[in-house]
């Protein structure tokens, strides 16, 4: 083995190494991103590239073309029995750049924002270099990362101006219930504070979205809602996402956009309203996503690792009582065996956990999965 880890070890460092050493030709399977191996519905590419074709390669309007942000409110309201209009929808590079437009909107330095971990890092890494404070609300595999009572009476103890809510999570897959999110509401909505919903994950839910407890379904003004086409179409490199939100958010929303990207290319818009028009493509996905996350688990399980199975995602976010050293192991595995994992430390000081992610191909996962077990037998043996 080659020794111990260079600097701080995670999530983003450990994807940046993977990076250079593909780079030097060595053969890395990436489970430390979730990027899906899907093959994407040909009929997206061709409505992108005829409408290129066509000419619809010039500025646009800040908001998003009326035809995409009509299908985003069809398909809404088929897949989450949600009424919304054309004109509460923005249309956004990913959901990432409408939650980095929200937090300047609707929040200032000093604000403080709760969000309940373990989540993804770029919540806590946006906050912070937006002068932000970031306030996290720990759960535990204890209680299968749900909120409890204590929890919540924690929240309420709390002044803050804004919570995060990523529902199914990213690292867990663990889905907040409805009574749960309709009690975190209701805590938001007495301190008057923001609810940001990252719902990229919804059609993910492995018993389908029909009972999604989404934020916008319980009739709170001062919420966001994050959706992006990445994880449910396979459309990661797109960059094509929407938020939801008041008009008159929407309105001061998009007058930003004007000053920082302009709109989102024509001819991706086109691709969007092609594959929200394909309603099977999301069901199709998830029957991938369930197959994939099944082969992982199960190997896992036979490995010795413990993790509460997901609820949706494509991720897992496990221990092992042998591993003492996650940063040293992950380090390693990746320099000996070129497996990349996510470090739990990324997700919020979780130092113990291993995110693994299951979005690649079956064959690669199974490789990656043998490789992971003759190092683990090396590792524990050196």
């Amino acid at each position: 083995m080659s020794g111990e880890p260079i600097g701080d070890i995670g999530h983003y460092s450990i994807f940046k190494l993977a990076i250079e050493l593909e780079g030097k030709g060595r053969d890395i399977i990436h489970l430390e991103v979730g990027d899906p191996e899907v093959d994407i519905d040909r009929a997206i590419i061709e409505a992108m590239c005829q409408k290129a074709k066509e000419g619809y390669i010039h500025y646009g309007g800040p908001y998003g073309i009326n035809e995409l942000r009509e299908e985003v409110v069809s398909y809404l309201k088929d897949r989450l029995g949600i009424d919304t209009k054309p004109n509460m929808v923005l249309i956004t590079p990913g959901a990432k750049t409408g939650l980095y437009l929200t937090l300047n909107l609707l929040l200032r330095r000093g604000s403080r924002i709760v969000v309940i971990e373990p989540t993804w890092s770029a919540y806590k890494g946006l906050a912070d270099s937006l002068g932000m404070n970031y306030i996290p609300i720990k759960t535990s595999f204890e209680n299968s990362w749900l909120p409890d009572e204590g929890t919540l009476d924690s929240l309420r103890g709390i002044d803050f101006d804004a919570l995060i809510l990523l529902n199914p999570s990213n690292p867990t897959g663990k889905l907040i219930p409805g009574d749960i999110v309709e009690e975190l509401i209701s805590i938001a909505e007495k301190k008057s504070a923001v609810i940001i919903s990252d719902e990229i994950y919804f059609e993910t839910l492995f018993r389908g979205p029909k009972h999604y407890p989404s934020v916008l379904k319980y009739g709170y003004n001062n919420v966001v809602g994050l959706y992006s086409l990445s994880k449910s179409h396979a459309m990661t490199g797109f960059r094509l996402g929407w938020l939801i939100a008041r008009e008159d958010w929407i309105e001061r929303l998009a007058s930003m956009v004007q000053y920082i990207y302009t709109n989102v290319p024509l001819f991706i818009q086109y691709a969007g309203i092609a594959a929200l028009k394909n309603r099977k493509i999301p069901d199709l996905t998830r029957e991938v996503y369930k197959r994939r996350i099944d082969i992982l688990a199960s190997s896992l399980e036979r490995m010795g690792f413990r993790f509460r199975y997901p609820d949706g995602t494509f991720y897992i976010f496990a221990r092992h009582d042998d591993l003492r050293d996650v940063d040293k192991f992950t380090y390693e595995l990746l320099l000996n065996k070129g497996v990349a994992l996510a470090p739990g430390k990324s997700f919020g000081g979780y130092n113990e956990f291993i995110r693994f992610s299951a979005s690649l191909k079956e064959e690669k996962l199974t490789a990656a999965v043998n490789r992971i077990r003759d190092f683990m037998n090396m590792f524990r043996g050196g």
